[in-house]
């Protein structure tokens, strides 16, 4: 529980980027988890989906032989659904070879401190020009941080019944497979938790990454949203929000940890809400990530690549949030715009400018140089160690690689 009630203002929005950048690169290890919501078991990988075969249904229509029909009946046997858009990129095409070692090499080339360089330069308080941000400043009981803008456009707007506005804190981003790919927003408030069941419902959500705790160094980060054994009112198994006739529920139905990755809580939520008088329910997947501490970075270089490949297959908007939803969350989200651009064969711009392309959708997003360096630690492991067979680079890079990793510890290990 948190010593205090009182909410931090700016702890996750204003990074101090030290001259040393050795003082600011000391890891803590408060934090959170993600969530996710579509498969029948926290281990099961993404279904591998492939093509119809037209044959097999247009035979049907015909009045074949008994024998032929036999056939036909094993042949539909062996037919598999059509793979989603996000499902075609988990699978890489055969440019995305050259265009992952194009990558890489660049990464190593300019390294840790030149990456470093690169950031500041950008200036960590880039925005968009000419952005408006007129429902953000009309709504300001709803926003955790005053000095973290919602933009008007691409803003999630809520139309769910029983709202009291049609703001939340929230906007939409895109990736390579989906302009609606994730929605970005903060870690509910007290009197937006309606608002944000309001929203992964209206936006028909099946899953919920998590990337803080409640309470991190003593102060609130967000409000307790779903029945979890950390929430205050002890291990209770329901929650309610709002009122009749727009009252949701949401029940917990079970907990267990991610496989391999125990650093990660799943939780299977049903979420039930009464739409036109009909009874509606839906079953939403829910992962907390509970050691990425706040304005830091984690130990774990695969994780976030493991949990971005338990929920690629899924095509519905994902809810990722942390308190801010700019630093973490955008951390997370820039690692799956990268894997799915490359996976898909298509150029990646230099990353500097995923950033500016991300904070376009979403203001703020990735907020210090640590979270940038991260995010390049990932994706190099993810390349040249988890896939280590296909992207096959020369022993001049390896040694590069290693001298790159070297510098990147000794920074943020302290």
């Amino acid at each position: 529980m948190c010593v205090t009630k009182k909410r931090d203002r700016v702890d996750q929005v204003e990074p101090k980027l030290p001259t040393p950048i050795t003082n600011q690169s000391k890891i803590v290890t408060n934090a959170p988890a993600p969530s996710v919501a579509t498969r029948p078991t926290v281990s099961e990988a993404p279904t591998k989906g492939g093509p119809g075969d037209s044959k097999d249904s247009n035979a049907s229509n015909k009045e074949p032989s008994t024998k032929k029909s036999k056939k036909s009946k094993k042949s539909k046997k062996s037919v598999k659904q059509p793979p989603t858009d996000s499902m075609k990129v988990a699978k890489c095409s055969k440019k995305s070879a050259e265009k992952v070692m194009k990558w890489v090499l660049r990464t190593l080339q300019i390294g840790v401190d030149g990456l470093v360089a690169e950031f500041r330069d950008m200036n960590a308080k880039w925005l968009v020009e000419n952005m408006t941000t007129k429902a953000f400043a009309e709504n300001k009981e709803k926003n955790r941080y005053q000095d973290v803008p919602c933009q008007d456009k691409g803003r999630v707007v809520l139309k769910f019944p029983g709202v009291t506005t049609d703001y939340i804190h929230a906007n939409y981003v895109g990736t390579h497979v989906n302009p609606k790919r994730f929605i970005c927003t903060q870690g509910p408030l007290e009197k937006t938790l309606f608002d944000f069941w309001a929203m992964v419902i209206q936006e028909e959500t099946e899953i919920i990454i998590m990337l803080c705790n409640f309470c991190e160094l003593d102060k609130i980060k967000c409000e307790p949203y779903w029945p979890s054994d950390k929430n205050e009112e002890g291990k209770k198994q329901i929650m309610k929000f709002g009122t009749a006739p727009n009252e949701i529920t949401v029940t917990s139905t079970s907990v267990q940890k991610m496989k391999d990755e125990h650093g990660i809580n799943v939780t299977v939520l049903k979420v039930e809400w009464t739409d036109g008088g009909n009874a509606k329910e839906r079953i939403v997947k829910h992962f907390q990530w509970e050691t990425w501490p706040d304005r830091g970075v984690p130990l774990n270089k695969l994780t976030p690549a493991e949990l971005l490949s338990a929920v690629r297959a899924n095509g519905k908007p994902i809810v990722v949030h942390c308190s801010a939803g700019i630093g973490r969350t955008g951390t997370i989200v820039a690692i799956a715009y990268v894997q799915e651009k490359m996976q898909a064969g298509e150029e990646c711009m230099e990353m500097i400018e995923l950033v500016k392309e991300l904070r376009r959708q979403r203001p703020c997003s990735i907020q210090n140089e640590m979270q940038y360096l991260y995010l390049h630690r990932v994706l190099l492991a993810y390349f040249l160690e988890k896939h280590k067979t296909k992207v096959k680079v020369p022993p001049q890079a390896q040694a590069q690689y290693e001298e790159w990793v070297a510098r990147y510890d000794n920074l943020t290990k302290g």
